[in-house]
């Protein structure tokens, strides 16, 4: 089943105001994120060749590169990242222009913590959906993987009893080949254990995607579509 998130949602802060970046340090730090600071743009490309971040807000205008030059320069090495661009009155229309290059949001100055909270909020939420579709990606193909290894080891394991009976008995159908066939079940029990927990997993992951539906995490489309794939697993 999907494992709830452990790890803390990494938030950058790329702020050359001191006492505004610690501030806004203070208000979005608490037990579910981590939050690290920076004084420019420059900063925080350098800081991408050791680590990464979930969602960056970043100033628009900063000494040595700008957000947008920082937009464009994060995406390269995150191209799912989540970048907040923080904008005066005077820049709103490069602010539109960022939106249109790939950032996530932007919020004017001056603005309350209650605002960038709100928008800080959906940004974790959209964060926590991503992974959980992620997760449950990747729980189909281990349990498509696991029903395929399951189909070819039944299906050599047959072959081999018919070859057998093929050798003895000089054709592959005849009343003493399917008289051993019937004898060959009980000795499967173990195999077909494993192949009902392999359909109990994707049944389980279809509950759990029947409840992200239900909270409106994901879209009905996308319910449609991940519902498609688990059925087409069970059938093949």
């Amino acid at each position: 089943m999907i494992q709830a998130r452990t790890r803390p949602i990494r938030i950058w802060i790329a702020e050359d105001e001191d006492e505004l970046r610690e501030l806004l340090q203070d208000a979005l730090t608490d037990g579910s994120r981590r939050v690290r600071t920076f004084q420019n743009g420059r900063e925080v490309v350098e800081a991408l060749h050791q680590d990464r971040f979930d969602i960056l807000v970043t100033d628009l205008i900063m000494p040595e590169m700008d957000g947008i030059a920082v937009l464009n320069e994060v995406r390269n090495f995150l191209p799912d990242c989540i970048v907040i661009i923080m904008t005066g009155y005077a820049s709103l229309d490069t602010a539109i222009q960022a939106i249109r290059g790939g950032a996530y949001d932007y919020i004017r100055k001056p603005f309350k913590l209650n605002e960038l909270e709100i928008v800080i909020q959906k940004a974790c939420d959209r964060i926590v959906l991503l992974q959980e579709n992620r997760d449950l990606f990747q729980e189909l193909r281990e349990a498509k993987e696991e029903l395929r290894q399951l189909k070819e080891t039944w299906d050599e394991h047959l072959n081999q009893v018919l070859s057998i009976c093929w050798m003895i008995f000089g054709e592959r159908k005849s009343p003493e080949t399917d008289l051993i066939l019937k004898q060959v079940n009980p000795l499967t029990p173990n195999l077909n254990h494993r192949k009902g927990e392999a359909e109990e997993k994707v049944f389980e992951t279809l509950q759990r995607l029947t409840e992200l539906k239900r909270e409106k995490s994901i879209t009905e489309q996308e319910f449609s579509t991940f519902k498609s794939l688990l059925l087409k697993r069970l059938t093949e």
